[in-house]
């Protein structure tokens, strides 16, 4: 042999990252390597001679090997030789055949081995999970069909794992119409976006609807997307619940709706509003509104002759009629009072024309209850009131609310109703000075008004032919009804 063989020979024993023991006939170290000696942890001159059996206890020799056959390997946990406090190493060791003994070639694999009993424990611990999931977890592949199903599923779905594997996810799960369209979209998403996360629902082996929350993951490959783990949380209950809950928020609401329609019907917007917010003591001064009492005539005499329930009917078709005119004519109801009725213009709703408002409400109302009187072939008729002036006004009750007015001006207001005619309107002077010119009268003259004294009083006729419209024959009130109807439709 060559020096220069010599030499590389005597480089590849010394300089190789593995460990190479020279033994002979008798398992004896002859010579042994840097890298063998720090792998054992001891140096050459102690390893020389010893025999291989003190520092790898659990390595047998192999039988004679003649120099033709390959070299045989195992691998063993070495824990060092007796005495030594070095910790456990997996070392694989190779023998080769020599004519007069053997060369071991050791490699440790410790930190191979490690990263394999984490891969096998990450493994175990997935495979743990994944059984004992309490969601459905299914692996798919990119054509979506099964390769994974695990216990949850088969509970979910009602498919064993043989079921599964192996079929198209969406025959699967959603081979219903609308349910397999939402299937097909969300799967076009996932293979776009990479990743779906969405309610959806889905049908079980017997037909039967499901909720679920889905959430897909891509699995990828040494960075090569190769299929999704798709995760299903049964939220059937919970769709049940959350539907019930906003049936339950929606009757709240209707009933909300009907409690403050309640309300309005007996108090004016911006009070029930003011009570609505938590205000308990609402009392105001209105220095200028127009206060209407109306009251059935003979009524008494009518309630009488007939049943309870025709009697309520009538009073409500004629209190739903004046209801309607209150509106059409952007004034307020305040109150009923057996069969008589009282409205305010100008309170709540402030307007500067509130007597013109309530004079052509006053004249639509003996208008609409004649009409109504002929339809139900019985004598209707009213005696109605009107007055002017400032009113205190204010709500009365903790538990059952009620709005009222109080002053000078609703009793003036209700002695012109009780002094009336029938079928009439009388109205004070101070009503007859803001009406005078779109409007006829009637002079009533003196009039001894109990409580008040002598007062001159006015009938209230209808509208003058000078405030009707220029080329037809509508009054002023119904004028200023219709522009009320179309300010309150805007």
């Amino acid at each position: 042999m060559s020096d220069l063989l010599r030499h590389a020979h005597a480089a590849l024993f010394e300089y190789s990252p593995d460990g190479v023991l020279v033994l002979d006939s008798q398992h004896r170290i002859v010579e042994a390597n840097s890298a063998s000696q720090g792998l054992l942890g001891e140096g050459g001159d102690t390893l020389r001679g010893r025999p291989i059996s003190e520092l790898l206890p659990e390595w047998t020799p192999p039988e004679p090997l003649s120099p033709g056959e390959p070299p045989r390997e195992g691998e063993l946990v070495w824990h060092g030789s007796a005495g030594s406090t070095r910790q456990a190493r997996v070392l694989r060791v190779r023998c080769l055949p020599l004519p007069e003994g053997q060369v071991l070639l050791l490699r440790d694999l410790t930190a191979h081995a490690e990263v394999e009993a984490n891969l096998r424990r990450q493994k175990e611990y997935y495979e743990s999970l994944v059984l004992n999931s309490p969601v459905a977890i299914v692996t798919i592949n990119l054509r979506f069909n099964v390769v994974s199903w695990n216990p949850e599923a088969e509970r979910l779905f009602g498919y064993t794992a043989r079921e599964a594997i192996g079929r198209n996810i969406l025959r699967l799960v959603a081979s219903d119409g609308p349910i397999r369209e939402d299937a097909e979209a969300t799967a076009r998403e996932a293979l776009q976006r990479g990743r779906v996360h969405s309610l959806s629902r889905r049908l079980r082996k017997d037909g039967t609807p499901i909720d679920v929350e889905l959430l897909a993951l891509p699995v990828s490959v040494e960075g090569e997307q190769v299929g999704f783990i798709a995760i299903y949380h049964d939220i059937t209950e919970l769709q049940r619940l959350h539907q019930q809950e906003v049936a339950h928020l929606r009757a709240l609401e209707r009933e909300r709706e009907r409690a403050d329609q309640l309300l309005l019907n007996i108090l004016p917007g911006p009070v029930a509003e003011r009570l609505k917010k938590g205000q308990r003591i609402i009392v105001e001064n209105f220095p200028d509104v127009t206060v209407l009492f109306a009251d059935l005539v003979d009524f008494t005499r009518f309630a009488a002759q007939h049943m309870p329930a025709d009697v309520l009917q009538v009073l409500n078709m004629v209190f739903s009629v004046f209801d309607q005119l209150t509106d059409e004519f952007g004034v307020e109801k305040v109150k009923t009072i057996g069969d008589a009725y009282m409205v305010v213009g100008g309170l709540t709703l402030p307007r500067s024309d509130h007597a013109d408002a309530v004079a052509g409400l006053a004249l639509a109302m003996r208008t609409e209850l004649l009409k109504l009187g002929e339809q139900l072939q019985i004598p209707l008729h009213l005696r109605i009131g009107i007055h002017s002036g400032p009113v205190i006004a204010g709500v009365i009750g903790d538990k059952k609310f009620a709005y009222d007015l109080w002053g000078d001006t609703v009793n003036t207001a209700s002695r012109m109703e009780s002094h009336g005619v029938v079928d009439g309107i009388h109205i004070s002077e101070t009503v007859h000075e803001r009406l005078r010119g779109r409007y006829r009268f009637r002079d009533q003259g003196i009039t001894h008004v109990k409580g008040k004294g002598p007062m001159r009083t006015w009938l209230l006729l209808g509208a003058s032919e000078e405030s009707s419209r220029p080329g037809d024959d509508v009054p002023a009130h119904a004028a200023l009804r219709a522009g009320n109807t179309s300010r309150n439709s805007a």
